[in-house]
Order: C-alpha cells, then sequence, then structure tokens
C-alpha cells in the first residue's frame, strides 16, 4: 500500500511540474526529437538570467526547440555590469562526466573584443572562503538536467554586438553553443551589485573582501622574541618540538586590564606520547625549529621530531586573537604496535577551576572527568579556565568540517577524527594530579604499518580573547523588538533609554531570512537607518548564515551548485522536531525534492508582502557562501551605512567572521556585532555548550546573548562561565523571560529593551546616574574580593568608583535569607565612618538606609545595589 501510494504522489507530482511549466521529461524529448537526438551523448542550450533552469527532471519545451535548432541565441546586457547567463546541459543517454565549459573571446564587428578570461562559470570554479583558486568537477546523471551560471565583467567593455561561441566538454564529447550579446543603454554602475535582480550579485561567491594580514581594532601585532610569542594579555613559549612549553595570562581579576604580572595556565610542556605495547615510550628527537614566517596577524613554525621507529612532523600557527592550530603529522617508518598515542597537557590547578564541554555543562569543574567519542554529540571541544585565565582545546583530524547547529546537527554531524577516536577506542580524561589537572586525550591500542600516517590535529583558543570593554558593557543599550511594525521602533527605543536598536528578520520592512538588502526593501531599509542616525542611536541588521530563504533572487543558482551553498540533506524526507515534524513545506516539496533540509519559516501576514511565504533551508558551512555573506555586509555598509550586525545561531567560521570584523572597523568604527545562541545542550542540537561552539568567533564579537532557552535557577558557576561572558573577556546580556535583574547584577548584565515586557531601563538610569563605565568590577569569584557573605546562598560583587562603591547582592535561594557583608575598607579606599545606603530603583528596589549591614535580610530569588560612600 505504502509503494503505491508514493507511486501515485509521484505522478501527481511530475503531472504538477510538467504542466505547470509547460515542461517536457527526458523520455518525452527522446520520442518527440529521437532523430535528431541520436549522435549527441547530451544537449547543451542557452537560457536568459530572468527565466532559471529549476528542475532537474525535465526541460523548458522552449530551450528544447531552441536547443535542437542550435541557433545562435541573442543575450541583453548593459554596459559595466557583471552579466549573467545560463548554459543549461542535458545528459541524454549516459552520464555526462567531467563537465567542462571553455569560452571564446566575443568579438564585436567594429573589432572590439570582450577576451574570455573576462567570462567565469560559478558551478565549475571560484575562489574559497579563504581566498584560493579552485576548480570543481561537475557530473550529471542520465536523464538530468544542470544549470551552468556565467558572468561576464563588462567593465570598460563598449557597446556593440558581440559574437562567440561556448564550448561545452565531457570525456571527449563536444558541443558548441553560439551566442551574441547585445550591450548597450545606460552604464549600470557598482558592477550591477545595487540590483539584486539582475544576479550579478553572484559574482560575491568569489569575493575577497577583508582578507588581509592585519589585525582587528583592539589587538596588536604577535611579537616574537626568540620562542616566546606575546599577544594581547597572553604569551606562548614554543618548546624545541613545536609543542607549547607555557601559556600564561596577564589580564587582571574580572577581565578589565591587562596586567604586568602573568600568571600560568600551562605551566610545563605540553606532552606528545607514544607507548608502545611492552610500554616502552618512544623518545621523538627534535630537529631544527624554524619559524616559516610571520606577519602582523600570525607567526608559524615547524620541526620534525623522529626516532627509529616514527617520525612526528609537528606545525604550528599562532594568531593575534589568541587562536592556535597544530598540525600533528605521525607517520610510521615501519611496522610499529602501540599501546597508545596521547596528548598529555597540564593545567595550573587555579586554571582549571571551571570547565565547559565534553558532555559538562559550564560550571565548576568536575573532579577526574572521563569521556568518549560520539557520534551523536556535537563535542570536540574542552574549556578549562579560571577567569581570567583558561584555554579550549579542540581535537580534529584531516577530515574535519564544520557540524550543523542547532536541531539540525543530526544532518550534519561531527566527522569522527581517525586518529584520535580510532574506532571507539579514543577519548578525553581530566583528572586531578597533585598541583595540576592533567587532561589526558588518548587514542589507544592500533598497530601502524611501514609508511602509514595519522594527522593527530589540534586547536588551542587562549582566554579570555580581549579586554572586556565597560563602555560598551553599560553604555550601550539594546532595543531588540520582535513583530512587524518597524515604524515605532525608534520612538521606543528612545523612550526606553537604549542607543542601539536590531532589526529582525519577519518585519514588515525585512520580511525574509538573511537577505536584507532585497531591493524592494533598500529604499525603505535606507530611509529607516537615515531616521535611526538622526536621533544619535546606531542600527544593526539580523544577518547570519545557517538557512537562507526561498525569496533570494540567487536562489536557483545557489542551488544549482549542487550542495556547495545549499547543505544536501535528505529533501522531502526530512523530518524536524521542531519545525517540520510532519515533512517540508510543500513548495520545497514540488519545486526541491531532493538534497535539502527545511528550515526557518513564516508566512507574512501584514504588510506589502501579506500573502508570501518566507520558506527557508539550511546552508553548507565553509562554502563560498562566507565569501557571500562579506561582500553582502560590505554593501550595506557602504549603501545604507548600518552600524554592524546581530548573528544567531551560525555556521560562520572565524576567518570569515574576521573579515566581516575588518569591514566594520574599517568603515564604521562604532559598530558592533553581538551574537545570540539557544541552548544547544540537548539530544537535537549533540548536546554542545554554546560559548564551547561559538568561543573561536568571540574575538571579533562585542557582546553575547546567549539566553535562550536559559535557567536563571542554575548556580552562580554556571550563570559565570555560560552567561555572563565575563571569562572571555566580553559582555553578556540575559534573554529568557527577562532573565534575573538582581543576579544579573553581581555579573553586571542585564536584558534588552523591545524583547521582554519589563526593560531594564531604571537599571540603565543607575548606571548613568553613578557611572559605571567608569569603575572597576571586582567579582565574587576573585580570591581577593573586598566583600563577602556570611552565607553562601547570597552572593556579592562589588563596583569599586573614585568616591564610593556599589555593591551588587543576590539570594540564590528560593526563600528569603539572612546573611552578614564584611566590606574591606582599605581595599575599597573607604574612610572610616563611611555610610551604606540603598538608593530607589523603579521595579527593582526601594530607598533605604542602613546602620550596619551585619543582618541583611535578602529576598528569595532577589537582591539589592548598595552604595557604601563617605558620610
Amino acid at each position: 500500500m505504502k509503494t503505491k501510494l508514493l507511486i501515485i504522489f509521484g505522478f501527481i507530482l511530475r503531472t504538477y511540474i510538467l504542466f505547470s511549466a509547460n515542461h517536457i521529461s527526458t523520455e518525452e524529448a527522446l520520442s518527440k526529437f529521437g532523430s535528431q537526438l541520436t549522435d549527441k551523448s547530451f544537449l547543451a542550450f542557452l537560457q536568459v538570467r530572468e527565466e532559471p533552469l529549476k528542475w532537474y527532471d525535465s526541460i523548458p519545451e522552449s530551450c528544447l526547440n531552441r536547443a535542437v535548432k542550435n541557433d545562435i541565441y541573442q543575450l541583453k546586457a548593459q554596459p559595466g555590469e557583471i552579466f549573467v547567463y545560463q548554459v543549461g546541459v542535458w545528459a541524454l543517454k549516459t552520464d555526462v562526466r567531467n563537465l567542462q565549459l571553455k569560452f571564446s573571446d566575443l568579438k564585436s564587428e567594429k573589432g572590439a573584443l570582450i577576451p574570455g578570461e573576462k567570462m567565469t562559470c560559478y558551478n565549475l570554479e571560484g575562489v574559497n572562503f579563504k581566498g584560493k583558486s579552485f576548480s570543481k568537477k561537475v557530473n550529471i546523471q542520465t536523464g538530468r538536467l544542470q544549470a551552468l551560471w556565467i558572468g561576464i565583467d563588462l567593465e570598460n567593455i563598449p557597446e556593440g554586438s558581440y559574437k562567440g561561441i561556448v564550448e561545452v566538454l565531457s570525456d571527449g564529447n563536444t558541443q558548441k553553443v553560439q551566442l551574441e550579446l547585445n550591450i548597450s543603454g545606460e552604464k549600470i554602475t557598482n558592477h550591477g551589485y545595487d540590483r539584486g535582480a539582475g544576479l550579478s550579485r553572484l559574482n560575491w561567491l568569489n569575493s575577497k573582501m577583508g582578507i588581509d594580514e592585519e589585525t582587528t581594532n583592539g589587538y596588536s601585532s604577535v611579537q616574537k622574541e626568540g620562542n616566546l610569542l606575546r599577544i594581547l594579555g597572553r604569551t606562548l613559549f614554543v618548546g624545541e618540538n613545536g609543542l607549547p612549553s607555557s601559556i600564561n595570562s596577564f589580564f587582571d581579576g574580572s577581565n578589565e586590564q591587562v596586567v604586568s604580572n602573568g600568571k600560568a595556565i600551562v605551566g610545563k610542556p605540553f606532552r606528545f606520547i607514544i607507548e608502545l605495547g611492552n610500554g616502552e615510550i618512544i623518545r621523538l628527537k627534535p630537529g631544527k625549529l624554524t619559524f616559516t614566517e610571520q606577519t602582523p596577524s600570525r607567526v608559524n613554525w615547524k620541526v620534525m621530531n623522529t626516532s627509529a621507529e616514527l617520525e612526528l612532523e609537528c606545525s604550528g600557527q599562532m594568531e593575534f586573537d589568541g587562536f592556535v592550530d597544530y598540525q600533528l603529522r605521525l607517520t610510521a617508518r615501519n611496522l610499529v604496535k602501540v599501546k597508545d598515542i596521547r596528548l598529555e597537557i597540564p593545567f595550573e590547578k587555579d586554571k582549571a577551576k571551571y570547565m565547559m564541554g565534553l558532555n559538562h555543562e559550564g560550571g565548576y569543574r568536575t573532579p577526574n572527568w572521563k569521556w568518549k567519542w560520539d557520534v551523536s554529540r556535537n563535542q570536540d571541544m574542552l574549556w578549562l579556565g579560571g577567569v581570567n585565565g583558561g584555554m579550549r582545546i579542540k581535537w580534529k583530524a584531516e577530515n574535519y568540517s564544520l557540524p550543523l547547529v542547532n536541531i539540525y546537527y543530526e544532518f550534519g554531524p561531527l566527522k569522527m577524527p581517525p586518529s584520535w577516536e580510532n574506532t571507539g577506542k579514543g577519548g578525553v580524561n581530566v583528572n586531578d594530579r597533585g598541583t595540576e589537572v592533567l587532561v589526558n586525550a588518548y587514542s589507544g591500542s592500533r598497530e601502524l604499518k611501514a609508511g602509514e600516517t595519522l594527522n593527530f590535529n589540534f586547536e588551542l583558543l587562549i582566554t579570555p580573547v580581549k579586554r572586556i570593554n565597560r563602555n560598551n558593557k553599560f553604555n550601550e543599550r539594546y532595543y531588540h523588538g520582535g513583530g512587524t511594525n518597524t515604524s515605532v521602533k525608534i520612538t521606543d527605543a528612545k523612550k526606553a533609554g537604549a542607543n542601539i536598536i536590531n532589526i529582525h528578520h519577519a518585519e514588515d520592512i525585512y520580511p525574509f531570512i538573511n537577505y536584507p538588502y532585497l531591493d524592494a526593501n533598500v529604499p525603505e531599509l535606507k530611509q529607516l537607518v537615515s531616521n535611526t542616525h538622526q536621533t544619535d542611536m546606531r542600527i544593526k541588521f539580523y544577518y547570519t548564515t545557517r538557512e537562507l530563504t526561498k525569496n533570494l533572487p540567487e536562489f536557483w543558482p545557489f542551488y544549482s551548485l549542487n550542495g556547495e551553498v545549499i547543505f544536501p540533506g535528505p529533501g522531502n524526507a526530512t523530518r524536524t522536531e521542531a519545525l517540520h515534524p510532519k515533512g517540508p513545506n510543500e513548495w520545497l516539496v514540488k519545486n526541491l525534492r531532493e538534497k535539502y533540509i527545511p528550515a526557518w519559516y513564516n508566512p507574512v501576514k501584514e504588510g506589502k508582502y501579506k500573502g508570501e511565504l518566507d520558506l527557508s533551508v539550511i546552508t553548507t558551512p565553509y562554502s563560498r557562501l562566507n565569501n557571500f555573506y562579506v561582500a553582502g555586509l560590505d554593501w550595506m555598509i557602504r549603501n545604507l551605512s548600518i552600524d554592524g550586525v546581530y548573528i544567531d545561531d551560525s555556521v560562520l567560521d572565524r576567518f570569515t567572521l574576521r573579515r566581516a570584523r575588518k569591514l566594520i572597523d574599517n568603515n564604521r568604527p562604532e559598530g558592533r556585532i553581538d551574537m545570540h545562541s539557544w541552548n544547544h545542550f540537548c539530544q537535537w542540537a549533540g548536546f554542545a555548550s554554546c560559548l564551547n561552539l561559538y568561543m573561536d568567533l568571540l574575538p571579533y564579537i562585542d557582546l553575547v546573548w546567549i539566553g535562550e532557552g536559559r535557567n536563571y535557577d542554575r548556580l552562580p558557576d554556571h550563570w559565570l562561565v555560560e552567561v555572563s561572558g565575563i571569562p572571555f573577556g566580553l559582555p553578556g546580556q540575559m534573554l529568557e523571560g527577562g532573565g534575573n535583574p538582581w543576579r544579573g547584577m553581581v555579573y553586571g548584565i542585564t536584558t534588552r529593551a523591545g524583547w521582554t515586557p519589563h526593560p531594564p531601563v531604571n537599571l540603565w538610569k543607575f548606571f548613568d546616574d553613578y557611572r559605571f563605565s567608569e569603575r572597576n568590577l571586582l567579582g565574587y569569584w576573585e580570591k581577593d574580593c573586598p566583600v563577602r557573605c556570611s552565607n553562601s546562598n547570597i552572593i556579592a560583587s562589588v563596583y569599586k568608583g573614585k568616591n564610593d562603591v556599589v555593591i551588587a547582592v543576590a539570594n540564590w535561594s528560593d526563600k528569603d535569607e539572612e546573611t552578614a557583608i564584611t566590606l574591606n575598607a582599605s581595599a575599597l579606599g573607604l574612610p572610616d565612618g563611611f555610610i551604606v545606603e540603598m538608593p530607589e530603583i523603579t521595579d527593582f528596589q526601594q530607598k533605604s538606609t542602613f546602620s550596619s549591614l551585619d543582618k541583611l535580610i535578602v529576598p528569595a530569588k532577589k537582591g539589592f545595589l548598595i552604595v557604601a560612600k563617605k558620610k
């Protein structure tokens, strides 16, 4: 019965497609034109950009008629644009293998020339997200149609009629398609990028914007002093074998300043250990350590370590933001049977107080933690640290690719590294060992044949990644409104005391996810940005990767890239618990059918797009979409004057976000990037810790909003690591239900206006009245914090000013609690006989004065802001 239903559904679907678009199937075409196609293994034809080839199993009848005749085809373009058109290739009777295109020069009767090198096929070649040129193999299965999208750069090409040939080749078979390109009319500015409908933006796929060796704002170049590498607030000493010999942090207790006296995160050398079956440890002798390259943004080194049995090539690269990349290539010289190959990292104990990753939620480290590789879990990273010094380790191999995030993890899970995972034998143990905490990443027993190679690669990220900017933390106030009525946001934001507006998608002015620069939106967006700037506020747009709307002009060209941009998921068979439990939307079922994953969708119910459906699909990490993203950001900065972007769960990598950061720094010095994430510690998302997942993006982000799905009754250590941002050098904000404002003040974090019914308007006013951006935060987590509470359920941090201090007190109990608060007056700069009072803060606390803090009753789940000052 099930099979019969599928057959009926397939027939209905094919009938719908052929009828709705006047398409002809392969069988029908061969029947109709069989005698004219007998000598052809494939059929090639031209098609205009305005009518994209969409379906793989049928061909528009008009294209088929034109292809059979193979007459010269006329295309119309304007001077100055990146002109785009299509070549369709239809595999008639056999598979088409190793498809290639050759472009002749296009020549006019007047002798003008468009050289072939000004033409590119986006399906066959391009520039990857790191700026490296590449070519692609395209194969077409029998009976399938493949669209090839071609761009021609018409900058400085005179008007006229140009003729030439596109030669389509496949394993000895060839077909020449004639074309005539007529260039006339008004000169197109900016290569045509200002009009999305013309598809010139396809050229953004090959953009190199933001790729250089410069640092981003707030960072200094990597300094090399012998084997010592120095960056902002951190140092790494490279040992003779190429591995770190020591790593130190120079941040103060709350990561607001860099100090002169550093403390070791790792005080002893990393150890890469190869243990034979008989228990013998192989001694690898280091060769000459060579520093191979140094630029402002990085330093590279390499060394070969050898023994009679093995050789280990160690290549390292340290970057200005604290990211360190290690490539360890282990090669057997002869047959070797090993008991274990492992990496041991000896953390200083006070720099391993907290832990996050490898199935451990952020908070205090659990002694003697054990973990094994498991593809069902998005776990390959461990962060250990104190607040002002720590390190994330990520283990990987040559097969690494960025997994899908959020509820889509199962469709693009972590690839198990063959070296570290070793068919289930590998894992990581984290154990106390005297004054150290030893991280032991082991791989277990195996046999290595002569010439066999394993890649024991890993990454480090030394935290905090930067200083906390107190001005950003206390003086920048966000308005982040939902809904569709964008026009009221400026008024509401100003009334709330905000100075930065985030424009979400699913708004009347920005209806379709991750494509804010839709042609019809641009005039209104320009006006909105201008109006915002006139009120001395800044404005940022929701703009991320992970998913793309079907409503962008480039959707069908992107789909034609065969999984490069649109992730090749299960297609119509996809089921996702949250959004598509019964399968994809009807539009996707009818139009894509295969190789996609349905994502966000939203029926537009108001405004000029009323009745439209915002329907999106998941995108592929590490793809040329990253180039498109960066070029799109540059266009918005230059043409709309936006002040940055809001990133929501993303598959952006650190290299791409660094490129984006440079564009903002160079053009909008006060521009900002803030990042939001839903809580990934659940089965759907592979039990990943959000800040672990996105930690290598943090150097380029100004604020984290890791609050969705958070339980604000969790203990303070969880708040500190997973919510506050403080251990990583960033301000944070609360989200779910508005958070808990009293507990939030222990870390100096609030929520944002527009998103919750109780915006922190009055707290913001308190920040202004008491000049919080000029105060030093001395957190409860600091060993010598000058404020202490006698009750373990009550926690206090202090904001030290020049003439007074503000004490943030919060109760982590669900009942009223009594505590005594002790102040170290001399450490706080308070004179003898200081007074204590509690100012009025509407919706937060009532005004009160205290004769002492010996017996303070703190309400359940609430707290106070108390001022201590001279009489």
